[in-house]
């Protein structure tokens, strides 16, 4: 995985029909942001903390978000390695990127099975785009992720979950800068990486811990060659390993 992965606002409000790419087909459901991360994300600023008193509980294993009720996991996007800093002529091009991958993405609800899952798609022009999920974790500790992914990509084109290590939680409601990932990054691991057309599946990978890491971001990615067809994550567990 290219991680800090070309990767990245927060759980989506609603799914913006206009624009330069279609929306997800099937019915779209704009879930509420229960979540005290994916309320701290309004200003979409790096500078965004939370107050001290909610800093002491941040969101960790174990975690099971399988769309149906209340978010479980506070999903941010991610367009490129980093976010841009402030005063660099990237940042109007990134924020296009969000923007357009915002339209593509959402709660959708299968019509024959009432099943939700969360659904997006790669953007032209970008070769990495997708979420990821903040969670506070324990050094030197064996974690399982699980989840059930449908895909539909082109040759080339791949997608699947993977984790980025960090050495402290980061109340930073945005993808995160180089200069910041730098300074806490501590690794990242590939996960399961999947390709080829028509496929849904389960899978599940475990993951160590370093003994410095306290967060990590458990990343959903779509990479490579760009289409127009969605890629589908439904039932994303995130547990310790016993």
């Amino acid at each position: 995985m290219k991680y800090p992965l070309r990767l990245t606002l927060a759980i989506l409000l609603t799914i913006i029909t206009s624009g330069c790419q279609e929306e997800p087909t099937a019915v779209a459901v704009a879930p509420e942001p229960t979540t005290i991360l994916a309320q701290s994300v309004a200003t979409a600023d790096n500078s965004t903390t939370l107050p001290p008193q909610q800093e002491q509980i941040p969101p960790q294993p174990p975690i099971y978000e399988d769309f149906q009720g209340q978010p479980q996991l506070s999903l941010f996007p991610r367009a490129g390695d980093f976010r841009p800093a402030d005063d660099s002529d990237k940042l109007p091009f990134w924020k296009t990127f969000i923007e357009h991958l915002v339209k593509v993405t959402g709660v959708v609800v299968d019509q024959t099975s009432e099943d939700r899952a969360w659904v997006f798609r790669g953007i032209n022009t970008i070769d990495s785009v997708g979420f990821f999920s903040p969670l506070a974790v324990t050094p030197l500790t064996t974690y399982e992720v699980s989840f059930r992914i449908t895909t539909d990509l082109a040759e080339g084109a791949s997608a699947g979950i993977g984790i980025i290590e960090f050495d402290e939680f980061l109340w930073i409601a945005d993808q995160f800068t180089e200069e910041i990932h730098n300074k806490h990054a501590i690794g990242a691991k590939d996960g399961k990486r999947l390709n080829g057309v028509n496929q849904r599946s389960e899978q599940t990978f475990t993951f160590t811990t370093s003994p410095m890491t306290k967060m990590i971001h458990l990343v959903l990615f779509r990479e490579g060659t760009h289409d127009r067809n969605n890629v589908v994550f439904d039932e994303i567990r995130i547990e310790e390993k016993q």
